[in-house]
C-alpha cells in the first residue's frame, strides 16, 4: 500500500507566552489530524528543542485537505510570530517509521 508521509519540525521563539500559544494550536491541530479522512498515523516527538510531527496519510490529497482546513489552517496564519521550522513530504511504499522519516527530514527538509 502506498502512503504519503509528512514530517515537520518547529522551533518556538523564546518566551512562555509563545510556547503556550504554540501548544494550544498544536493540541487542536493534532486532534484534527487524528480524525481527518485519510490519516493513518500521528506521532509527536521533541528532539533538541524542536517539536516534530510525523503524519502518514492514505494519499497526498488527504494531507493537503487537512492542511488547508480547520485548526491546522488557523495555526498557520500566525505561526511565524511563534517560531520557525522545516517540513518534508514524500510518497512511500509503506509507513517508514520514525527513524527513517526523521533521517530523511534531516537531509531534505525545507524551511517554511
Amino acid at each position: 500500500m502506498s502512503v504519503y508521509v509528512s514530517v515537520t519540525g518547529f522551533r518556538p521563539h523564546p518566551g512562555l507566552v509563545r510556547l503556550l500559544r504554540f501548544w494550544w494550536h498544536t493540541s487542536r491541530a493534532v486532534r484534527q489530524a487524528r480524525g481527518a479522512p485519510g490519516n493513518l498515523r500521528v506521532e509527536l516527538r521533541p528532539v533538541d528543542g524542536i517539536y516534530h510531527t510525523l503524519t502518514v496519510w492514505r494519499d497526498e490529497a488527504s494531507m493537503r485537505a487537512y492542511v488547508r482546513s480547520g485548526a491546522h489552517r488557523r495555526a498557520m496564519i500566525g505561526f511565524r510570530d511563534l517560531g520557525g521550522g522545516k517540513t518534508l513530504g514524500f510518497p512511500a511504499d509503506a509507513d517508514p517509521g520514525w527513524d527513517t522519516a526523521y533521517a530523511r527530514w534531516q537531509r531534505e527538509a525545507r524551511e517554511v
